[in-house]
């Protein structure tokens, strides 16, 4: 009959680690793409309030790249319409954070393809 030693189980910490691993590669992502996006954004600055307004910030292992000014969107995405004030708008997009993330997209995965 087989003699079998004493099993240790690790799992909780193993866990605990490759979750703080992910949560630094997350946070070193959303760095990578803020940066592009305020770069790719710089063309078509006027005051330099939305440039300075893009941040970022990670939950648990979710990442979030943005801007809380009013018009982000509006240029991000573009606008045809008439706006609250009743003004008409045909206004082109100009992408910054798409462009930022697809850029960083394959350094991003790699990053972390690395700790698996």
């Amino acid at each position: 009959m087989a003699k079998f030693g004493k099993v240790l189980w690790y799992g909780v910490k193993v866990v605990n680690k490759i979750n703080a691993k992910n949560k630094q590669i997350m946070s070193r992502a959303c760095l990578m793409v803020e940066r592009d996006a305020k770069i790719l954004q710089t063309p078509h600055v006027k005051s330099g309030r939305l440039r300075s307004s893009i941040t970022h910030e990670v939950e648990g292992l979710t990442g979030r790249v943005g801007s809380n000014v009013e018009y982000a969107r509006r240029i991000e995405l573009g606008f045809v319409g008439v706006d609250s004030l009743g003004r008409k708008f045909n206004q082109q997009p100009y992408p910054y954070l798409r462009p930022a993330l697809h850029k960083n997209e394959k350094k991003i995965i790699g990053l972390f393809k690395k700790i698996i």
